[in-house]
């Protein structure tokens, strides 16, 4: 997690210079509240942001939420602009999914279940609140296949539980 925070702080401000919705104050520097406040108008990266600090925090099932949460909303992001430089955004987006997302979905398959259900949560949290700084209404197309993506991802977690568990076992991770 500390080359997470790390690479957030390297990369945020560079890469957010210009970016609408977020804080003067650097992503890295914010806490769980500055980052939670006004989320639904701030840049994708405010989510994996979140996510890394609740996880960094203890509070792991509620940093799984938010950090899909952030890649529905940052997968949206990509899409709708499709000729960003690719040295920017679509490079922060993979290193946080790297950097952020693998420890919180090794944390998070120990739990199928669990896993499921939060994936699930993500897509109820993000489908209940605005999207500020996209837009929900302009891009609903945009969005469904987002969704529609997960949706599968989590359907295949679903009916891969007992392989994943075994999976899991045969590396030495742990199984709840």
């Amino acid at each position: 997690m500390k080359l997470a925070m790390l690479l957030i702080a390297l990369l945020a401000p560079a890469t957010w210079a210009d970016t609408d919705g977020l804080d003067d104050k650097a992503l890295a520097d914010q806490s769980v509240a500055e980052l939670r406040a006004g989320i639904t108008d701030k840049h994708p990266a405010t989510y994996m942001v979140l996510a890394a600090r609740l996880f960094q925090q203890g509070d792991k099932p509620e940093a799984v939420k938010w950090f899909y949460v952030g890649q529905i909303r940052y997968r949206a992001f990509l899409k709708a602009n499709p000729d960003l430089d690719p040295s920017g955004d679509p490079a922060l987006f993979a290193s946080l999914m790297e950097s952020v997302g693998r420890p919180l979905n090794e944390y998070i398959g120990g739990d199928v279940d669990q896993w499921v259900a939060t994936i699930d949560d993500a897509i109820d949290w993000h489908d209940s609140h605005p999207d500020g700084f996209l837009g929900k209404d302009q891009h609903r197309a945009l969005y469904a296949s987002v969704i529609a993506g997960l949706k599968d991802m989590r359907d295949e977690i679903a009916a891969s539980k007992d392989e994943i568990r075994r999976q899991r076992r045969e590396n030495g991770l742990e199984n709840h």
